[in-house]
């Protein structure tokens, strides 16, 4: 992060960046992101108060494509001006940095993704940042370098930066997703000492425990998992009562499934419990589930 907060990042500062990561010099989706020609619109058309469509700005600047053919963009371009102060945000880093005619006035040529100008003061704050900041970026890295070469993108935040509630919020509505015949009963249900994030019940009546994890489990999380729901299964037999157990686990490394397949192995045979691997699509703002099977099922 720059210590000055007046200027984002300059070329060389953005060039060493992307060196750095093992990255292209330049952004490589820049001439297929949306947001990257909702910028230049915005910024030209927007701010001169035309009411050229979208669309027709595309046509003017010589882009033939459909912007539904284009990449979608995932954070929304935003900006104010009152007299006092000027504010854009979300607005793509190379345009500012490498097209500087789309500068709105007074602001300084350099990358960065959301800035004020406050006119009495004559004082700048902007926030630097590169590309590979940018969700559309990270959502394409995901889907076209594989989960194995993310951290070399920072694409890994799609799914480390997912909070457990936006899970749990999405499972609730779409139980389905995970087996047919599912009905949700509450939420943060307590059975013993643990407390269920999702308690519901399938086809036939049986109870089911959702338990969620929405971070990338490592191998010593893995093996306490395991641990978790051996001691469910405990209680639950002391108690003579039938439950089953729905793990729901972000996409992991072969290790941690190897962990988590072996631990729990006679317990997934029997289906008592059931794991799930998720995916989500910033795109599509969807959660895809596979369920994970023992070794030689």
């Amino acid at each position: 992060m720059k210590d000055n907060n007046e200027i984002g990042y300059s070329k060389e500062e953005y060039y060493q960046i992307s060196a750095k990561r093992g990255l292209p010099n330049r952004c490589p989706i820049l001439g297929n992101c949306r947001r990257a020609f909702e910028t230049k619109y915005e910024m030209d058309i927007g701010f001169s108060g035309s009411d050229m469509s979208f669309d027709n700005f595309l046509r003017s600047v010589g882009e033939t494509r459909s912007p539904d053919a284009m990449i979608k963009s995932i954070e929304k371009i935003s900006w104010f001006s009152n007299g006092a102060v000027t504010s854009i945000k979300n607005i793509c880093p190379e345009i500012m940095l490498f097209e500087p005619k789309y500068l709105p006035h007074d602001f300084r040529q350099s990358a960065f993704g959301n800035a004020s100008y406050y006119k009495d003061t004559r004082r700048l704050q902007i926030e630097p940042k590169h590309y590979r900041e940018c969700a559309e970026f990270s959502e394409f890295s995901f889907h076209h370098k594989g989960h194995g070469k993310i951290r070399n993108t920072d694409a890994s935040h799609i799914i480390s930066q997912i909070p457990e509630k936006a899970l749990e919020d999405y499972l609730e509505k779409n139980l389905d997703r995970l087996e047919p015949g599912l009905t949700f009963i509450e939420r943060q249900k307590q059975i013993g000492k643990w407390k269920a994030d999702i308690f519901a019940s399938d086809s036939t009546g049986v109870d089911v425990l959702i338990e969620l994890k929405s971070t990338v489990l490592n191998k010593v999380e893995a093996d306490k998992l395991c641990g978790q729901a051996s001691r469910y299964f405990h209680y639950i037999k002391s108690d003579a009562r039938r439950l089953r157990v729905f793990i729901v686990i972000p996409r992991s490394d072969s290790g941690v499934i190897e962990i988590l397949t072996h631990g729990m192995k006679s317990l997934i045979k029997n289906d008592e419990v059931s794991v799930f691997q998720f995916d989500y699509s910033l795109y599509a703002r969807e959660f895809s589930f596979s369920k994970l099977n023992t070794p030689g099922t």
